[in-house]
């Protein structure tokens, strides 16, 4: 990876911003008649270099542009100051999509996974295949022997793997990213870690999970403490709303217990537009990390966006149904 200086990087990124998609290009992409329509305006926008989808196959397209936007941050950021953080959440994807391969017997996970991040997946792949963890990163190498010895012991939950790692991922970022001492980056993680408990705890009271399992899966790091959580586990949608009203996520978290039909979807529209706006505010500003930490969090979010679009119009969904799964813009 590069050491690059601020300043240098984000006059990259000025370059680099000129590929996101205007306005224009979404509302075609919503209004595409077919998949092959939509398909059409990402290859006039040379969304992932050009890639050719064959068959319809529209994920070519998106893995091609995952796979730039991941090679320009390494070749780009600037070394010591956290910014490794972001690529280290495809590290942690891989490791899952590898562990879960391994234990159902699957031959080939290439499908599963994540662009390369500061792991080689063909290191990955030797030492989860192999059982074998002491080239991986500590926190991770750790989370892969416990998922192992719980299998041992009779654990064959799939939600086992995603617990352990989860908790080995949030951990390591946030070390990395305290390291990095950038304000902006440590907030982002830290907000990345309530929304994750906050799903979590919204998807453990709607399926009647006892409030043990919820425990377990709680990520430490986050800005909300468990004795939170705790407090309303078993309340109402109104206690709820009313306890996270303090909260940094307030508003977010209202739209989740607001009773509306949608009200998950506006949830998610809502968490993915708090975590920009952290790096929206010093976009302009050339001598921090923020520029470039915006472009690589926003470019991540426009691909999952595209791709929602494009499953949607595959799936004739009504085109109000999709226009409410937007996002703001950060073009």
């Amino acid at each position: 990876m590069a050491n690059q200086s601020p300043v240098y990087s984000n006059a990259r990124v000025r370059v680099m911003e000129n590929t996101f998609l205007n306005q224009e290009k979404f509302n075609r992409l919503v209004y595409s008649e077919s998949v092959d329509e939509a398909i059409r305006v990402l290859l006039e926008s040379n969304y992932g270099g050009g890639t050719i989808a064959e068959n319809g196959d529209y994920e070519r397209i998106l893995r091609a542009e995952e796979d730039k936007v991941s090679a320009f941050m390494a070749e780009s950021m600037p070394a010591d100051c956290g910014m490794e953080s972001f690529l280290m959440k495809q590290d942690y994807h891989n490791a899952k999509a590898l562990t879960k391969a391994k234990y159902m017997r699957l031959e080939d996970a290439d499908f599963m996974l994540a662009p390369e991040g500061t792991v080689g997946i063909s290191l990955l792949k030797e030492c989860v295949n192999a059982d074998t963890y002491t080239g991986l990163p500590a926190l991770m190498a750790k989370a892969v022997s416990d998922i192992d010895l719980a299998r041992a012991n009779g654990d064959k939950s799939p939600r086992t793997i995603d617990v352990t790692l989860d908790k080995a991922c949030y951990a390591d970022i946030l070390r990395v990213a305290k390291a990095g001492k950038q304000k902006t980056v440590i907030s982002y993680w830290t907000a990345c870690v309530d929304f994750a408990n906050i799903t979590t705890f919204i998807r453990s009271r709607k399926e009647g999970e006892e409030l043990r399992n919820f425990r377990k899966a709680f990520i430490e790091g986050g800005e909300i403490p468990l004795s939170t959580y705790e407090s309303v586990y078993d309340g109402s949608d109104e206690a709820v709303a009313e306890k996270f009203r303090y909260t940094s996520y307030g508003k977010i978290v209202y739209e989740a217990f607001s009773g509306e039909e949608n009200a998950m979807v506006a949830f998610e529209r809502a968490q993915d537009n708090y975590l920009l706006d952290i790096f929206k505010r010093d976009r302009t500003d050339i001598f921090s990390i923020s520029p470039l930490a915006g472009f690589f969090v926003a470019k991540k979010q426009e691909i999952k966006v595209v791709r929602m679009i494009l499953m949607c119009v595959k799936n004739h969904v009504d085109t109000t149904q999709i226009k409410a799964r937007l996002r703001d813009y950060y073009a």
